[in-house]
């Protein structure tokens, strides 16, 4: 594999549909470029995408019938907005159960993720999972975060909460005065999550999306239990650092998802955070681990 120069701009994506952020066109073999950039407001392009994508990428490579069983990614430098990405794809293994692939991410010169990919050909096997951290109301018993000024009550009114959304999602928080307006008693969070468009029926598909949404409000559990959310943003500056996603069981990422998260440590300026994903009927389909900085704004400022 040859590097590519990146010269090109990167024109915008239209916010809505996952799918088209998330396909990628095949420069090489091995070699795949993106199509459009979402950016994170802070003029770098969303973790997720960069998850999705690589996640695709090594997709693109691997054989029928082989589905994703782990995504671990060290984040190691912002993307640009306006200029393309390229995923390159190392095969690592090609063996009778498993296959596995290398993906690095880059813009020119500059690496920005370093991923590694596992698939496997699905089998039997000995089978349990474990419920979420606690109890949590269906999705339509929450009020969204987008609705959240004006139906959540007098104490929610003086904030925008719909700009912790996303276009192309909707978000409802559990226990909201417990997390938005107040730091939570304990370093625990959960939230549902559902893409407002619909993805189609390529479990691929549905895969690369849902490694775009672990990358969403994850590491929350681990920033409210010290600084209430509507607090966070003019105060921290917060980074994905090191990601890692195993998919135990297919799921639709356009239909409601519950993310259960808990954060065992915050130390050092850096924040873990653990999630458990389930279906709206209590499946288990994913767990999560996320590694973030937080950095207070005044004194630290970037990664």
């Amino acid at each position: 594999m040859k590097d590519h120069q990146v010269t090109e701009h990167q024109p915008p994506w239209d916010g809505m549909h996952i799918g088209t952020l998330l396909d990628l066109d095949r420069l090489e073999d091995n070699v795949f470029r993106s199509r459009f950039s979402e950016d994170n407001r802070n003029g770098r392009v969303f973790g997720g995408q960069l998850l999705g994508q690589a996640l695709r990428a090594a997709q693109k490579t691997v054989a029928a019938g082989r589905a994703p069983s782990a995504l671990q990614v060290l984040f190691a430098q912002g993307a640009l907005t306006h200029l393309p990405i390229e995923y390159y794809v190392f095969p690592l293994q090609d063996g009778k159960r498993f296959t596995s692939r290398r993906v690095e991410a880059r813009q020119g010169k500059r690496t920005l993720i370093d991923a590694h990919v596992s698939f496997q050909v699905p089998s039997d096997g000995l089978d349990h999972a474990l419920p979420p951290y606690h109890p949590v109301p269906l999705p339509e018993e929450l009020i969204a975060m987008s609705e959240m000024s004006t139906r959540g009550g007098s104490a929610f009114a003086d904030v925008d909460w719909a700009w912790f959304e996303k276009p192309c999602l909707e978000l409802r928080v559990a226990n909201p005065e417990s997390h938005l307006l107040v730091a939570s008693a304990t370093p625990q969070t959960s939230y549902w999550v559902r893409l407002r468009t619909a993805l189609g029926d390529d479990p691929t598909v549905h895969a690369s999306a849902l490694a775009y949404l672990s990358d969403y409000w994850v590491n929350t559990a681990a920033i409210s239990h010290h600084v209430p959310i509507r607090e966070v943003i003019p105060r921290y500056y917060v980074a994905s650092l090191n990601h890692s996603l195993w998919m135990h069981r297919e799921c639709r990422a356009d239909d409601w998802l519950l993310f259960s998260t808990e954060s065992p440590s915050t130390q050092s300026g850096r924040a873990l955070t653990h999630a458990r994903i389930y279906t709206r009927s209590g499946t288990l389909v994913a767990s999560a681990t996320q590694e973030c900085l937080l950095a207070d704004r005044t004194t630290m400022g970037g990664q």
